[in-house]
């Protein structure tokens, strides 16, 4: 009679089948970030990315396809961020109309500033790898746009991004902010924080409280 057990519904070390699976594809995360972060995405490969995680090939298939997934989720999940940091600066400003766009760009600079390995993913690493990342890239930034329009809605004077061009002009927005972070990330000599923020704050409010024709 066989003598084989299921894993499901056992405990080890106080966590279940589900959350060690759980931990393993988090460790593989925050080992991507590493990589891809510091040497780039091409030149990785999923043995490098299970040796810093300290995990073998085994435990990255079971959470990971290939390479190319393991750079979505971790695209992904810093954009994610990215995007959380937005809408908790825009609403510790809430009730301060020019200040909420200077607070949600605040909290996507520092994001960027206190996270260089993820932000190259996001804005370098990501680029050109295949029709499958390129579709996830532009669904990503268009989400973004969406960020965009919700944060200016909460300004409740954003007349710049009223009318029925809105969302293209949110989506030029997003453009230039991350061109202005991809640029500040890899400059040799980085300007002051403050000063790139004020920079991206200028471009938005004048689009956003309509001082430029829209």
């Amino acid at each position: 009679m066989s003598t084989h057990h299921s894993e499901v519904g056992r405990t080890y070390r106080g966590a279940d089948p589900q959350q060690r699976q759980q931990e393993r594809r988090v460790r593989l995360l925050d080992a991507a970030v590493e990589v891809f972060g510091t040497t780039g995405y091409r030149t990785a490969t999923v043995e490098k990315v299970c040796s810093e995680a300290g995990l073998t090939k085994r435990y990255f298939y079971e959470s990971f396809t290939n390479s190319e997934d393991l750079l979505m989720a971790t695209y992904a999940r810093a954009t994610d961020a990215m995007r959380q940091n937005i809408l908790a600066g825009a609403a510790a400003e809430a009730d301060s109309t020019e200040q909420v766009l200077r607070a949600a760009l605040t909290g996507f600079f520092t994001f960027v500033a206190e996270n260089p390995k993820s932000a190259r993913i996001a804005f370098v690493e990501i680029l050109g790898v295949s029709s499958t990342v390129d579709a996830l890239y532009r669904k990503t930034t268009t989400s973004f746009s969406e960020t965009v329009l919700q944060v200016a809605e909460g300004v409740g004077s954003s007349r710049g991004l009223a009318g029925p061009n809105r969302r293209t002009l949110a989506m030029g927005l997003v453009g230039a902010v991350l061109t202005i972070a991809q640029q500040w990330l890899l400059s040799p000599e980085r300007e002051p924080l403050d000063s790139v923020i004020a920079s991206a704050h200028t471009i938005l409010a004048a689009v956003v409280f309509g001082r430029v024709d829209g």
